[in-house]
């Protein structure tokens, strides 16, 4: 993914004690491409609303009643030591100075111009998400090209994205037929049934309560049988539901690199012609072959046609004598 898609997609927090000035700013992001912009007015609310949604940039107004942005900034460093980048927005030349003591990164004078602020907005972001990256790929194994370390790091996301998904009986579900799926289950079911038995034996001075044949005990493991199999079947449908996605994404795959091949191998056939590198007719027949686009649905079409056709010679197909 390119740094500017993911600079598009960062969290804005914008804080102003004016609901107009909120409301500027946050259509001026959002114009400029912003996907997650967020504003609030009470900047006491500022500390939490980080530490709830991890914003990546905050823009900050020095001038407000309540409490005034240097009062935010303290609270945001002592809360959080090393947080967002903040772009503070005032009108005051000795603010400035003042506030990118106090851990601001930047500031914009007001009255402030789009251009200006989006051009700060976007170098401050550009930067975070640099020093992130860098962070992310300071542990990174050097034997494992960058390529697959992102494709990794893709995959995990992807399957917590499914994770973070599921219903909250969809993720019980899970963990119960996960359980029952252990070792730990089984010793719990043979420690049971042990106990079980030997106090409705009658061997240890105890009274029965379930003799033998032990129905109780066998109505009581039908009806777990019955709850077992729903539960792994729920599981069932999770799993079948997340290898159809990842089906999916193979399949598109698949297709973008046989399109990428035949574009490739189409050009290398017009440099051939171009620098007179001639080919035998086999050589032009296997490279037609391969410059021609594959359409997936004619594949489909091809495998039940020929699948069709072996199934009807099989079933007429004479049997041997015994």
């Amino acid at each position: 993914m390119s740094i500017q898609s993911d600079i598009l997609k960062a969290r804005i927090l914008i804080v102003d004690d004016l609901e107009f000035n909120v409301s500027v700013l946050d259509r001026m992001l959002k114009n400029a491409g912003y996907l997650a912009t967020t504003g609030t007015t009470r900047p006491e609310e500022v500390c939490r609303l980080q530490a709830e949604h991890h914003y990546d940039l905050i823009l900050l107004d020095i001038e407000m009643p309540a409490m005034d942005g240097f009062e935010v900034l303290a609270q945001l460093h002592a809360a959080l030591g090393t947080g967002p980048p903040v772009l503070v927005i005032t009108a005051q030349a000795d603010h400035k100075v003042r506030a990118l003591q106090a851990g601001a990164k930047d500031f914009v004078s007001k009255p402030f111009e789009a251009v200006e602020v989006m051009t700060r907005v976007h170098n401050l972001l550009e930067t975070r998400l640099l020093e992130r990256r860098w962070e992310d790929h300071r542990d990174d194994n050097p034997a494992l090209s960058s390529v697959i370390q992102r494709n990794i790091r893709k995959i995990i996301q992807v399957r917590l994205q499914a994770v973070v998904a599921q219903t909250l009986q969809e993720r019980i579900a899970h963990r119960m037929s996960t359980f029952f799926g252990s070792m730990g289950f089984l010793y719990l079911h043979v420690a049971w049934f042990i106990v079980w038995i030997t106090v409705n034996s009658g061997h240890v001075g105890l009274s029965t309560f379930d003799p033998f044949p032990y129905g109780l005990l066998t109505t009581t493991v039908a009806l777990e049988a019955v709850f077992l199999t729903t539960f792994v079947l729920i599981s069932q449908n999770l799993l079948g539901r997340e290898s159809e996605r990842l089906t999916d994404l193979g399949l598109h795959t698949a297709l973008m690199t046989e399109h990428e091949l035949t574009r490739v191998l189409q050009m290398l056939h017009a440099i051939q012609q171009k620098i007179g590198i001639a080919n035998t007719d086999d050589s032009n027949r296997a490279d037609a072959d391969l410059e021609m686009e594959t359409n997936p649905e004619d594949v489909l079409t091809e495998m039940a046609r020929l699948q069709k056709r072996e199934s009807h010679r099989a079933h007429h197909r004479p049997k041997p004598f015994p």
